[in-house]
This record gives structure tokens, sequence and C-alpha cells, in this order.
């Protein structure tokens, strides 16, 4: 059954802040990418990230809202190369600096007096100031990652992207203490976020290899939002 009582959301609007660690998983596409050179195999697993950030939300009915907001997003890699003929294996870890600006609907179930099930579905702009690289261990390997660029010209927009988001959870709203929310989402790019170039020089056998970079993450949410009266 749909909100019709209780703490109602409907002409409230309200703010607060969340925090996401983000979750490496391969089953999601979240996990390892990789990609075979003549001699190497390069691949990247992304690892346990970070994103936190300011949130408001807007009550439409006592079932709909509207939230938006903007995040500090870090997601980290380590970038790994093997040749199997020498022996040879490095690895580097490098993160990518991202802002997002989400805009989602959300749907209310109402589970009990205090206790409200949601579901949302949107968009979030996505901006990455700048390319990033790191080097391995030893000098023969290094990687430079790259935005990607709305067109084939690399200097149209390279710093924006945009893709969709959606989570489920579980929300807590008190009388005077404001909502208390844990759940999950999901971040999708519409196109890749980055390329990872891989630079291979050892015992006199050079190479360069290429791993694409979606960008798409899993987190986990925690989220509070300010109590705010009903507007009249």
């Amino acid at each position: 059954m749909f909100v019709v009582a209780g703490y109602a959301q409907e002409r409230v609007t309200t703010f607060g802040f969340q925090l996401k660690p983000l979750i490496p998983l391969n089953l999601v596409g979240t996990g390892l990418t990789q990609s075979a050179g003549e001699n190497n195999l390069y691949s990247i697993q992304q690892r346990v990230g970070m994103s936190f950030g300011g949130v408001i939300r807007r009550g439409v009915t006592n079932w709909l809202s509207i939230e938006s907001g903007i995040n500090y997003t870090r997601r980290n890699y380590l970038a790994y190369v093997e040749n199997r003929a020498s022996g040879f294996a490095d690895s580097s870890y490098f993160g990518i600096i991202g802002y997002e600006i989400p805009v989602t609907g959300l749907v209310f179930v109402k589970l009990s007096e205090k206790w409200y099930m949601d579901a949302a579905f949107g968009v979030a702009m996505d901006m990455f100031p700048s390319d990033v690289g790191s080097n391995g261990n030893k000098p023969a390997f290094g990687q430079k990652s790259f935005r990607t660029s709305w067109s084939d010209s690399k200097d149209v927009l390279p710093w924006l992207n945009s893709g969709l988001i959606a989570n489920i959870g579980f929300e807590y709203r008190t009388e005077k203490s404001g909502y208390f929310y844990l759940g999950g989402s999901y971040h999708r790019p519409f196109r890749r976020a980055y390329n990872s170039v891989f630079v291979y020089d050892y015992n006199g056998v050079q190479e360069t290899g290429s791993v694409p970079l979606l960008g798409s993450y899993l987190t986990l949410d925690f989220k509070y939002f300010f109590h705010e009266d009903r507007e009249e």
C-alpha cells in the first residue's frame, strides 16, 4: 500500500547529507576489466572508493518525491600488467576524482508508522576535472587514463559525462529528529568515462595497450535528512 498517512512528505522540502562507500562487484560490471596485447595481459580492478555530499528532497505527493544534490566521488583502481613469457608483472594504484549532480524520482511504500521503503530512478551528470596517471613499482610500467569526449574531437567537453542511476532502500522517519536512510545505488554512465593507456618497456620489448573504464559503480548508501515542517 502506498503512503497515505504517518510522517508524510507532501509539501515538505528537506536538506541532508549522504555517505556512499563504492563497492567493487564483477556481477554488475564494477569489478575487473581486461585487455590482451600482443605480449601482455592488461587489467584494471576497481577498488573500494567513496562518495559523499549534500542532498535536497522535495515531496510532491505523500508517495512521490524528487531528490537532487551534489556529490564528491573518488573511484579507486588497481592497474596490472603481466607478461607470462618473461615472468614480468607489475601494478599501480590510481584514483579518479569526479563530481556528480543526480536527479531522481522516488516512490515510497509505507511499511509501518515510521518505516518506509523506496525505489528511485533518474539521471546523473558527471564531471571529471582531469586526466590521471600513475607509475608501477618498476620503471618498465606506467599508465595514463584519459577522459573521453562527446565526439571525435578530444576538445569537446571531455570533462562532462552522464548516466543512469537507480537505488532502493529503507527509511526511518522521526517526528522531530529527521529521516534516517539505508540503501544501495547503482550508477552506469551512458559512455565510458576514461580510456587507460598502458606503457610497457622491458628487456627490449615495448608495447602499449588500452583498457576502457566505463566508470560504473555500486554503493552502500547512508543518508540523513534534517527535520522540516510541512508547508501550509
